[in-house]
């Protein structure tokens, strides 16, 4: 009974640590949006500000030096921009996912490719290690080992390919001479 009692216990403990992480993420999260809710406001008022003061300009027929009117202004908004980025990938992270560099779609961290546009993903180190050749049980009882590609090596490609119809000719000879044999 001790046993059963220790057992709901841990069970308890588990889904309240479990829970207690999960309202921490989702807190920080919300507060991440806040700030880049903040600083989008902030850089909108910046982006009225050089246009109003542009337009004054403009009115008073005087020059517009971009370095000495709005270098600041400027400067203000690659910052607020720089944290906006920071918070959006710390979001990502409290979700677990990554950005595709090439669509800046929202993917799983273990994905190879982009679900939305098939770009190969970049490699952690991690999934290096974990990532040994794949082999695969075709009906023909052939193993066939897939290689990663060098998408900068078109003779790679081509070698591979030209490989990959040889085995597939060679799988269809034995399925041929099987279903003769069969027959």
């Amino acid at each position: 009974m001790g046993n059963i009692i220790n057992n709901i216990s841990k069970g308890a403990l588990n889904t309240y640590k479990y829970a207690a992480e999960s309202a921490g993420k989702i807190a920080r999260e919300i507060k991440l949006k806040a700030q880049m809710a903040n600083n989008k406001s902030q850089i909108k008022e910046l982006y009225e500000d050089i246009g109003k003061n542009v337009y004054e300009k403009y009115l008073l027929k005087e020059n517009i030096d971009i370095d000495s009117d709005f270098a600041c202004d400027c400067s203000m908004i690659d910052v607020l921009a720089g944290e906006i980025e920071e918070m959006r990938m710390e979001i990502l992270s409290l979700k677990e996912l990554k950005q595709c560099p090439n669509c800046n779609y929202e993917i799983e961290l273990d994905y190879h490719y982009c679900p939305n546009c098939g770009c190969e993903q970049d490699l952690t180190e991690e999934d290096m290690k974990n990532d040994g050749p794949a082999t695969i049980e075709t009906t023909d009882n052939i193993d066939k080992t897939l290689k990663r590609k060098d998408n900068s090596n078109n003779e790679t490609k081509k070698e591979a390919h030209e490989q990959n119809i040889k085995e597939e000719k060679h799988s269809n000879n034995l399925n041929k001479e099987n279903n003769t044999e069969q027959d």
